[in-house]
């Protein structure tokens, strides 16, 4: 459903009315991953998970879907490499975060389905996108069979629809150098032209009329499993809560043994009110584990039972940390940076 955005203009000009949706997308799109020959050998599959990881944590973060869909979190993941029963368990955890699940396996797919929010009457509101990159390029096929079919490049941005963008839409790249206009690899010179405007991220602004935010830089997914003292701390943080649950369950079994004590003596007495004597009530442990100790040792449970039940470290709450700004190129900003429309 539509309602007309009414827009006053000078006395010479007639009024101007922009259909505005009602029908709102949030959409997080995650590209396939490749293993390299030592992973492979090696059984490392936690780089190959490190887009769905962290898509599944964008799914998270959007506002709840409504039961009349006029919010809608929506998932999208290319599918090449990646096992069936894996795609099925993604699929388990998506839906049950209330996103509607989507596979997709070629370039063209993705961007019908961007462009149907026009005839579906839908707008998305923001759009994340995690996937190898390369300069001018979103590589969502990086280095497997099919990275031709899979690749967005000035082409495929130009066929984007601007119409099926919210007013107050963004978009995020979390792929390398999306916000990079040339061919650095290392660093870029003091005084040297970075060509923003010449990057993907700021064709996808001007294609869309919606801001783009994007990395000059290679992008890091190195904490998507947390950083180095999430993963040192994880040891001490199970046994923090082991030792909890133990206090819990002692505390339980002694103050049910005190009020199966209390209520006999009471009935003794024949006085509701009458206290053991020489005893007090047991006392609630206090906790050790902090909150930080139970969500590292959360996440890490469930990156174990799927690894045991599918073979792959998948997080059924996604990433623990997010996509930061890796090191190269230097000489540009180490942080996402903002592409207005032009």
């Amino acid at each position: 459903m539509t309602t007309p955005h009414q827009g006053k203009t000078s006395a010479e000009h007639a009024i101007k009315q922009i259909p505005v949706s009602l029908q709102r997308d949030f959409i997080t799109v995650v590209g396939a991953s490749h293993m390299t020959m030592m992973e492979t050998l090696r059984g490392q599959k936690g780089n190959k998970m490190r887009f769905i990881n962290q898509g599944i944590r964008q799914i998270r973060a959007y506002p709840p879907a409504t039961a009349n869909d006029s919010t809608q979190r929506i998932f999208l993941i290319f599918i090449e490499d990646y096992e069936r029963k894996l795609l099925d368990a993604v699929k388990g955890v998506v839906e049950g975060y209330g996103a509607t699940y989507r596979e997709l396996d070629s370039i063209s797919q993705l961007l019908d389905f961007i462009n149907q929010r026009v005839s579906k009457k839908r707008e998305i509101k923001q759009l994340d996108v995690f996937a190898h990159g390369l300069v001018g390029t979103i590589e969502f096929g990086y280095e497997l069979d099919k990275v031709d079919s899979y690749r967005l490049r000035d082409a495929q941005a130009r066929m984007l629809k601007p119409e099926a963008f919210d007013l107050a839409g963004k978009i995020y790249s979390y792929a390398c150098r999306t916000g990079l206009g040339i061919h650095a690899d290392v660093h870029v010179n003091e005084g040297e032209d970075p060509q923003y405007e010449k990057s993907l991220a700021q064709l996808i602004a001007n294609t869309t009329e919606t801001p783009v935010w994007a990395f000059p830089r290679r992008s890091n997914y190195d904490q998507t499993y947390g950083n180095s003292d999430d993963r040192g701390a994880l040891s001490g943080a199970r046994e923090r809560i082991t030792a909890d649950a133990d206090a819990m369950r002692r505390y339980r079994r002694q103050a049910t043994e005190y009020q199966k004590r209390l209520a006999a003596h009471r009935l003794a007495t024949k006085d509701k009110g009458a206290q053991l004597p020489n005893e007090s009530a047991p006392r609630q442990p206090r906790k050790t584990a902090s909150a930080h100790d139970e969500t590292i040792a959360r996440h890490a449970k469930s990156r174990d039972e799927y690894e045991q039940t599918i073979g792959y470290p998948l997080d059924g709450e996604g990433a623990l940390r997010p996509v930061r700004a890796g090191d190269s190129p230097t000489g540009v900003p180490a942080t996402l940076r903002e592409y207005k429309p032009l």
